[in-house]
């Protein structure tokens, strides 16, 4: 136990103090003046930048202590679980069409009785993941099906894929498959997704190999929607 919160400690620190750095770093270089005025909205741009990757990195920390602190879900309501992810879809339109990257939606009408907010935040994670690690004109696809057994939910993109070592080690807190740190990202997304999984009771499996792009397989259990809900 020990060494696991001393290993967080460490890694909380580093992803903290990396964007502080440069927060402080391009502030004193504004304070020193002699900048021409491009190269003084270029630091301000990316002051900007570093702080809303804070607000991010904070709020997904919080959200993330929440949660593993959590054992009773609340606040349950019957929802539309397509029209959920087209919705977080819609959210990350701004991404997606940046890259001019092709969407393939796929989605069976189904309707869900759980937390809405706290699902819609697997979607989101796995999603932006997806349009992320994908290049410019690449394609991301999702999937909606219900069975017998289960509801499953799979996003699938065209990027770079992952290696054995990165998969194994991808719900891991602040772990980050690319070292260098060029992908924004804090390694906290996919363990939100895991632990909301295990609050209602589901599951997520990935299918991932170097070259090959990446597909994230979510697992819900069919749940009894009440009929006396308002």
């Amino acid at each position: 136990i020990e060494m696991f919160k001393s290993d967080f400690i460490n890694n909380f620190s580093h992803e903290f103090k990396t964007p502080i750095v440069s927060v402080r770093g391009f502030a004193r270089q504004l304070q020193a003046g002699g900048l021409t005025r491009e190269e003084e909205r270029e630091y301000v741009d990316i002051i900007a930048s570093e702080a809303d990757r804070l607000a991010k990195m904070s709020t997904n920390v919080l959200l993330l202590s929440k949660l593993e602190n959590q054992q009773i879900v609340t606040d349950r309501s019957v929802f539309s679980l397509d029209e959920q992810i087209r919705t977080c879809l819609v959210v990350l339109e701004k991404s997606w069409a940046s890259k001019d990257i092709e969407l393939d939606i796929d989605l069976d009408p189904v309707a869900y009785y759980f937390n809405e907010d706290m699902l819609s935040h697997v979607w989101i994670n796995l999603l932006s993941n997806a349009i992320k690690f994908s290049p410019c004109g690449g394609k991301v696809s999702c999937t909606l099906r219900q069975t017998e057994d289960a509801i499953l939910v799979t996003v699938a993109d065209t990027g770079e894929g992952m290696t054995p070592e990165v998969a194994s080690r991808m719900f891991e807190k602040f772990y980050q498959g690319d070292t260098s740190h060029a992908a924004e990202g804090n390694g906290i997304g996919l363990t939100i997704v895991r632990r909301i999984l295990v609050l209602c009771g589901g599951s997520i499996t990935a299918d991932s190999h170097p070259g090959e792009g990446s597909a994230f397989t979510v697992s819900l259990p069919l749940v009894t929607i009440p009929t006396d809900l308002p």
